[in-house]
Formats: C-alpha cells, sequence, structure tokens
C-alpha cells in the first residue's frame, strides 16, 4: 500500500462555510500571540495555502526575555528542557524535503501487508505541521504530534481543508505512549540532540506498524552523520535519499529507517 495522490476537499467544497468558520477561531486564536503570514506552497503537485509564524526570532527572543525575568525574580536559571524553545515556530527546510519526497510520484513508501486502507500518519514533532499536512492532502491519516500546544494550533490550520483525516495530540516522546501504531512515522529535523535518540528509537519500535517505516529530515549536520552508525547498530534497516529544495544550497538528506526482520 502506497499513499496515493488524492485532491481531497478543497477550500471551494460543499463545506468551504465551515472551513472558512473554523480558519477564522483559529487565525483569531493564534493572532491574540503570534503575528503570522500566509503564502501558497507548491509541493510536487499539492498546492494549498500555509500559515506560519512571520518571525521566528522575535518568539524566540520572547521567550529568552521571559526566562531572564523568571531568573531575576526566583534566583534560579530554568534547565533548558523547561524553557519550551519554539523550535517549532520555524518552517525547516527538512520538512519541505520530506513533503516533496511524499508528493513525488512513485514516492516508494510502500508499506508492506498492512491492508488497512488509508495509511495512517504520525507527524512526530510536528512544528506548524507542514509534512504531515502534505501526507494529509495525499489521503493519508494523519495524527499531528508535539510538546508544544501552539504548533499543534498551527497544524490544525494548516490542514484544515483535510480535517476529516487529521488529528492533534500534545505528546513528549520522552514519556508518552499513544497505544496505537501507525504505517509511517514523519520526524522533521528531530535528530538534532543527540540525547533525544535513547527516547526516539523505542518510541518508533512501539509505535510502528507492521511493514511501516520511520522517515527523518536531516540538514546535514554532524549528528546526523553519528545518527547513520548508530541507529543501524540498534537493529534498523537505513536508506539514504537526498531531496533538493528552493530554500537552502545544499539538498535535504532523507532516512527511511525500518527494523530488521
Amino acid at each position: 500500500m502506497g499513499i496515493a495522490y488524492d485532491p481531497g476537499v478543497s477550500l471551494k467544497s460543499a463545506d468551504a462555510d465551515l472551513d472558512g468558520a473554523l480558519r477564522a477561531r483559529l487565525l483569531a486564536r493564534i493572532g491574540r500571540k503570534y503575528r503570522t503570514v500566509t503564502s501558497l506552497l507548491l509541493i510536487g503537485k499539492l498546492s494549498f495555502p500555509f500559515t506560519r509564524i512571520e518571525n521566528p526570532d522575535r518568539v524566540l527572543d520572547e521567550v529568552a526575555e521571559e526566562a531572564d525575568r523568571r531568573e531575576k525574580v526566583s534566583g534560579r536559571r530554568e534547565p533548558d528542557e523547561h524553557l519550551h524553545l519554539p523550535y517549532w515556530a520555524e518552517l525547516w527546510d527538512s520538512a519541505m524535503g520530506i513533503g516533496q519526497f511524499l508528493a513525488r510520484e512513485g514516492s516508494g513508501l510502500r508499506v508492506q501487508g498492512s491492508g488497512r486502507g488509508e495509511t495512517s500518519v504520525l507527524d512526530l514533532g510536528c512544528g506548524m505541521g507542514l509534512s504531515g499536512t502534505t501526507a494529509a492532502a495525499l489521503g493519508a491519516r494523519v495524527l499531528f504530534a508535539d510538546l508544544e500546544p501552539p504548533a499543534l494550533l498551527f497544524a490544525r490550520l494548516n490542514s484544515l481543508p483535510w480535517r476529516r483525516r487529521v488529528r492533534t495530540r500534545r505528546l513528549n516522546w520522552r514519556s508518552d505512549r499513544l497505544g496505537e501504531r501507525f504505517d509511517l512515522i514523519l520526524g522533521a529535523d528531530i535528530l538534532y540532540e543527540r540525547g533525544q535518540w535513547e527516547y526516539l528509537e523505542p518510541f518508533w519500535r512501539a509505535h510502528l506498524a507492521e511493514g511501516g517505516f520511520v522517515l527523518l529530515g536531516e540538514p546535514g549536520r554532524q549528528t546526523g552523520d553519528l545518527f547513520i552508525d548508530w541507529v543501524i547498530s540498534r537493529g534498523w534497516v537505513l536508506e539514504r535519499f537526498e531531496e533538493s529544495v528552493t530554500t537552502r544550497p545544499k539538498p535535504i538528506r532523507l532516512f527511511r529507517l525500518r527494523p530488521r526482520s
């Protein structure tokens, strides 16, 4: 079974009024805190409006300023893992690479022996939801998962045309489990911290359906180089691809993983 192209529901569909109302409500919630910009993204044969943070650096600065304020009041500096740094606010090149790979005809994402109908996809650390939105536009059932609630608002907004096959869930992959398995687990730029790998690898095993794949986008960091041997040593088969994107001179690396039989 693969992800076959399906135009799905567009903003001009019969329930466009409901789409518009939901979109307005989400934009209003997001707009209370963030300035956004919406543009039409072209990914393979797909095109859809995508709303993102206008200035991700400003969001990071606000988090840092709040951390400084709390330190001055309490006299203690919060550990980095408690700062909730807004990595989600950046539209990562890796997400674009994954989206293009999924959208390309004959993308090669075959789920062996699934037989469950629509492909089920988990967009892990989804950020603003580009990878998962592409999968939903291609006909997959998608669960967007991220630690940060604002990211899930953006993911809901950007995937609205396909909302009937989309869910969101706040998730900490270090400690949470979903109680379900997926044909495809996506991860755009989630390998940058070496310390997260020991949590990600068992999470993938716990949530990958038989015959399924993990597809990771990585921009060429040193940690990505180290990850290759690390994950192979833990019993995964790794295939490497490259995907050129217009936002950077070097291509995105894609790692497709499956457990070794």
